[in-house]
């Protein structure tokens, strides 16, 4: 429940419960959290380095030589006598 607020019989509205000596504002708690969502958010969103690029291209690169020796292979198995 919201105790910050309160509904009135006789209008059905919203009204704003005034609490002494207390100011509306968020907890540490929910402070903390907030700039720990904030940070992830920026640094999960920041440019690649390029060193990372680098090892992206080279991985694609070794997918490649071993698709193409894989292809080699199978089609030394199917026409054995080309390479003998």
């Amino acid at each position: 429940m919201n105790t910050t607020t309160t509904t009135t019989a006789r209008h059905d509205t919203w009204e704003r419960l005034e609490l002494p000596g207390r100011t509306a504002r968020t907890s540490l708690l929910d402070r903390i959290a907030m700039r720990i969502a904030l940070a992830l958010l920026l640094w999960s969103s920041r440019p690649r380095a390029e060193a990372d690029r680098d090892a992206v291209r080279r991985a694609r690169e070794r997918e490649a030589r071993r698709a193409e020796l894989d292809r080699v292979r199978a089609w030394q198995r199917i026409h054995p006598h080309h390479y003998r």
